[in-house]
């Protein structure tokens, strides 16, 4: 698809066409944003954007200022497209935003069980994942999401960073593997990177109610929370199969 035109919404018919889109794709749940939120937020100079193709909106980003420790950054709340290109085209309209406003990090949450998203967020865009929020909104009810916990990684993407991820050699431990669309756990090695085996597709075995769902979060959290959260990071994937845990340059040992 060719690129598609990228607006920043000021006027409530677009905003509520971009909350509609949401709407559609997050289906069977509470208001994905709610409009007059996303109206007081354009207002407000956050970020509420949106692809066309013509005058219809195929993709649209919400997003807002906020900090990450000491870091400025403009988090990215929700992202939702109905076309191939569009996540893509978007992200690269946030950046373009956020630089413009002197803020120099995006950061947004993702679910560490989705492959296509930690392929996109750390190889397409070169973002890592910083930290594990487990549960982090709740049950939720939507068609994408329910029966299974909301567990999200935090990604960092540092705008100054042009470079995306390339492979590397480096000696490597499997922490998780996949069997038959099973996990299997063979712990975290300490002092080198790690690679985490993901579920092929953790969305249909939602809808399925398969059985494995929750052995994989419940796997994946188990290896993800205390490292991310003791300076570990997610740089990368061993093609599309499974992302690469890479231990924290400091000595900090995990509890």
């Amino acid at each position: 698809m060719a690129s598609l035109r990228i607006e920043n919404l000021h006027t409530p018919a677009q905003i509520e066409q971009a909350c509609a889109l949401l709407q559609s794709i997050w289906s069977g749940g509470p208001d994905v944003v709610p409009f007059d939120f996303a109206v007081a937020l354009a207002h407000a100079e956050g970020y509420v954007a949106a692809a066309f193709d013509g005058d219809t909106v195929v993709a649209t980003s919400i997003g807002f200022r906020g900090m990450h420790g000491d870091l400025p950054v403009l988090h990215s709340h929700v992202t939702g497209s109905i076309v191939p290109t569009g996540g893509l085209q978007l992200k690269h309209h946030q950046r373009g935003w956020a630089l413009d406003h002197g803020i120099e990090y995006i950061t947004w949450t993702f679910d560490p069980l989705v492959r296509r998203n930690m392929y996109f967020n750390l190889v397409k865009l070169g973002a890592t994942a910083v930290s594990y929020l487990p549960n982090f909104y709740g049950p939720m009810a939507d068609i994408i999401n329910a029966g299974d916990d909301s567990d999200r990684v935090l990604a960092l993407w540092d705008l100054r960073n042009d470079s995306p991820f390339t492979h590397s050699d480096k000696l490597r431990h499997t922490a998780i593997s996949e069997e038959g669309d099973s996990p299997i756990s063979h712990g975290l090695q300490d002092g080198i990177e790690n690679l985490i085996h993901l579920p092929s597709d953790i969305e249909s075995m939602r809808v399925n109610r398969d059985a494995r769902v929750p052995l994989w979060r419940n796997q994946v959290r188990d290896v993800l929370e205390p490292a991310l959260n003791s300076g570990w990071t997610l740089a990368g994937m061993l093609g599309h199969s499974a992302c690469i845990l890479r231990p924290s340059t400091t000595d900090k040992e995990m509890s």
